[in-house]
């Protein structure tokens, strides 16, 4: 890429305190763009203030604390963003949350590409009363319409915004997520046992990340889990590394309904040395979503040698590929079968796996994905 350019990030989920998926997704990038693109000036827009010790901010990026009222109407984006992106005077702006700012009529202003991970949130009946939920249903056709470029992370979400938008399929690229750099370096020796001795009282577990949202199908698992336990009382104990915040009372009764809330330990917002150690120290990681974008998680055991049950739904087996075991997530029988299959046949054929499932897995490097996002900047510039 030649000539230098001025590029603006929505970078406001970086900046929370406990980022998860969008936020990280754009701490990686920035983290890559530091090596990669140097000879650019980026510009970060953000509303809270940055956590100390959260992450470096390279010399050629300036963090630009923008904010004003009206957070449920959007006002941030709608309002405030396009006189920003003016007074700026950027070459090219990422939408890295699935939206983008509009544009005014008497002023296109810069070239834009949007991070539309997926469009799962436009027509999935969840957190119908979320206002971003409502804000997203409502602009996404325009923000399709108004980006030069669309970046989505899985072949399947290509496929699915190509048919609910009608937009051109040129329009929209391939941008598969990474790994952060400590997953793609292995667990540390010693880091599974360290996860079984501080978390599983020194014995084997089965590993998940927990959501509250019902798509994430937590409370599914669960009752898998209790029905699977059924058949096989030797089972391991779930460990569910809690996204529940407010909502875990909620999924520790459905625990408590499927007999095997003494079998479930619930985690909170972990260090990421720490996630790896319990990835690393798993018999089995379960990952039963059901519908994805892509399936970061499923990777991350993979990468780090661990085998992995997931949904053959959506994007999932995109990730896993043929080194995981699948089962249908909206079948509870489904579900506790394969767990059970899992633990019997597949956890034990999974050594002759490991090498290649670790190889193709090391293959989603944020490096990749931050270069395929800087030519993204430059053919968009080049559209203006």
């Amino acid at each position: 890429m030649s000539g230098r350019l001025r590029i603006g990030l929505d970078a406001r989920e970086a900046f929370r305190p406990e980022p998860r998926g969008i936020g990280l997704y754009v701490r990686h990038l920035v983290r890559e763009f530091t090596a990669l693109a140097a000879e650019h000036e980026f510009v970060l827009y953000h509303q809270l203030q940055l956590p100390k010790d959260a992450f470096p901010i390279p010399a050629n990026m300036l963090a630009r604390h923008t904010d004003m009222r009206g957070g449920r109407f959007h006002t941030w984006e709608r309002l405030q963003m396009p006189w920003r992106l003016r007074r700026d005077g950027l070459d090219v702006y990422h939408g890295t949350y699935n939206t983008l700012p509009p544009r005014w009529p008497l002023w296109r202003g810069p070239a834009m590409v949007v991070s539309l991970h997926d469009l799962i949130v436009t027509y999935w009946p969840d957190d119908l009363a979320d206002p971003f939920v409502a804000y997203a249903r409502k602009v996404t056709p325009r923000v399709v319409r108004d980006a030069a470029i669309v970046l989505t992370v899985s072949e399947w979400s290509r496929r699915d915004i190509v048919e609910r938008t009608g937009c051109d399929p040129a329009k929209v690229r391939l941008s598969l997520n990474g790994l952060h750099p400590k997953v793609l370096a292995g667990a540390p020796a010693g880091a599974g046992e360290m996860a079984r001795t501080k978390f599983a009282e020194g014995r084997p577990y089965l590993f998940t990340i927990g959501a509250p949202l019902e798509r994430k199908n937590t409370g599914r698992l669960l009752e898998a889990f209790g029905l699977a336990r059924q058949r096989r009382p030797d089972l391991p104990h779930l460990l569910v590394v809690s996204g529940l915040g407010k909502h875990i009372d909620r999924f520790r009764e459905r625990a408590q309904k499927a007999g095997v809330l003494e079998h479930v330990r619930f985690l909170p917002y972990l260090s990421q040395d720490d996630l790896i150690a319990l990835y690393a120290g798993a018999s089995l990681s379960i990952y039963p979503s059901l519908i994805e974008g892509w399936g970061i998680p499923v990777c991350e055991a993979l990468a780090l040698g661990t085998p992995v049950l997931t949904s053959n739904t959506s994007a999932m087996p995109e990730a896993g590929g043929e080194h995981a075991h699948y089962f249908d997530p909206h079948q509870l029988e489904s579900m506790a079968t394969e767990i059970v299959r899992a633990i019997e046949d597949y956890v034990p054929r999974f050594p002759a796996l490991r090498s290649a499932a670790i190889a193709r897995a090391r293959t989603f490097t944020w490096q990749r994905t931050a270069a395929g996002v800087l030519q993204a900047y430059a053919d968009a510039a080049g559209t203006r």
